[in-house]
């Protein structure tokens, strides 16, 4: 059965505390503008890559929304070239370091630094945002990685609020993991959209039907993938938007209408031409720029995130009064093919629309792709993929531009799902030299 969406949204009630109950456009800009010059004051204050850049702005910049605009972009390399540039606590008073690699990029991995104070926020962040998805005294078994104190799933459970009981689930496969629901019976999963869709078409996926609510995050989900799991649970599925540089907050979607609501009290998102830099108007897509408000430890004014997304025009239907955005995946992670560009967003639209897929890997073999396709209902012996399955996957890529003038033999292979994790930390494209498939 599905849950009940809460009214107002948990982050209405967090952001008009910010701005004494007022939620009409101009006191919202009025509230960003006060909160933008306070971290960029305290970024200019106590950071040495900020306190440069920021040398040649005046006192009480920025004076409006569009004067920050033109403050240049803070970028993944800058932040890996030199971390303990942008550190602006004591060492003494980091609590936690994570060295990132984001979402679909294979470039160097970034070093974040968090105070006490951030992951007290991120606490915050995830004990209103899951009274969005689960009323008080709900159980909630999580799928994220937890075993480190400060770590994602950590962060998560120790701030649930006191009357929800979440669990950390480290089983390593489909089968533990549904025996594990099944045991417990929760109300809600967290989990990656790669780990809910092996679940939700596993042959025991029914085991998940007392599921009212699954969260997807920390990567990007596809409308197809998400669709596949409401229709395999009758749940509600909710998408989560933040970037480890982020605290990983950001945005959360209401279970209503499309997109996902900026949490407006902690970020500011800009969407930017990728080329030019330039400002984007609402409904245009362009890459996710973001300013976190707070952010004590590895603070970050104007970060190019590498996502594609655009702000939705016009209200929700929930009613409420943020924005919203709706995030299409990298643009660094897709198939450089000689008919163009495919983005690997487009690939999951497409190939998880497949019901009798429960998850994909692709790799490029000099120029062309080879897919690795996994069907659970599949009985154990098999070890090729049927003719019939194959010609449906090769129907459903060459209706994706880029992928009409793929030669008449895709490669396709079989992956083992019980042989495989649950789920990779991150979905890619790499190269791979590959054996012939008749060899």
């Amino acid at each position: 059965m599905k849950p009940p969406v809460p009214s107002p949204f948990p982050f209405d009630i967090r952001t008009a505390r910010k701005t004494g109950g007022r939620t009409d456009p101009g006191s919202l800009d009025e509230y960003r503008l006060s909160a933008l010059r306070a971290a960029v004051a305290r970024a200019r204050r106590n950071s040495p890559f900020f306190r440069s850049r920021l040398a040649s702005y005046p006192e009480g910049f920025p004076r409006s929304l569009g004067e920050y605009g033109a403050l240049p972009f803070t970028t993944p390399d800058d932040l890996a070239a030199d971390p303990y540039a942008f550190l602006a606590v004591p060492q003494d008073e980091v609590a936690r370091i994570v060295t990132a690699r984001s979402s679909g990029t294979t470039g160097p991995p970034k070093r974040v630094f968090f105070s006490e104070g951030d992951l007290a926020e991120t606490r915050s962040i995830f004990a209103e945002g899951m009274t969005a998805l689960v009323p008080r005294g709900s159980g909630v078994l999580i799928l994220l990685p937890g075993e480190r104190p400060g770590s994602v799933g950590d962060l998560l459970v120790r701030g649930l609020a006191p009357d929800m009981e979440g669990v950390l689930c480290s089983c390593p496969d489909a089968d533990g993991t549904l025996d594990t629901i099944a045991r417990l019976r929760p109300d809600c999963l967290v989990a990656l959209p790669s780990q809910a869709l092996r679940l939700a078409r596993h042959p025991r996926s029914s085991l998940g039907r007392c599921l009212s609510a699954v969260l997807l995050c920390s990567d990007y989900a596809s409308d197809s993938l998400t669709s596949a799991v409401e229709d395999a649970w009758g749940c509600t599925v909710f998408r989560q938007y933040g970037l480890t540089e982020t605290g990983y907050g950001g945005a959360l979607s209401c279970g209503e209408g499309r997109g996902m609501h900026v949490m407006e009290d902690g970020f500011f998102f800009e969407i930017v031409s990728p080329g030019t830099g330039e400002l984007l108007p609402d409904g245009e897509e362009g890459e996710i720029v973001c300013t976190a408000f707070r952010a004590e430890g590895t603070p970050l004014l104007r970060y190019r995130t590498g996502d594609r997304g655009r702000f939705i025009p016009g209200d929700c239907s929930c009613g409420s009064f943020l924005r919203r955005i709706d995030v299409r995946g990298r643009y660094g992670n897709g198939l450089a093919l000689p008919g163009g560009w495919v983005p690997l967003a487009d690939l999951d639209e497409a190939l998880f629309s497949l019901p009798w897929l429960g998850g994909y890997e692709v790799r490029m073999n000099g120029s062309s792709p080879v897919f690795f396709l996994e069907v659970p209902s599949l009985p154990e012996g098999i070890l090729s993929l049927p003719e019939d399955l194959e010609r449906e996957a090769g129907k459903k890529l060459r209706s994706l531009p880029g992928l009409d003038i793929l030669p008449p033999e895709i490669g396709f292979f079989l992956a083992p799902p019980r042989d495989a994790p649950l789920a990779p930390s991150k979905r890619l494209v790499l190269p791979e030299n590959l054996p012939n498939r008749n060899g």
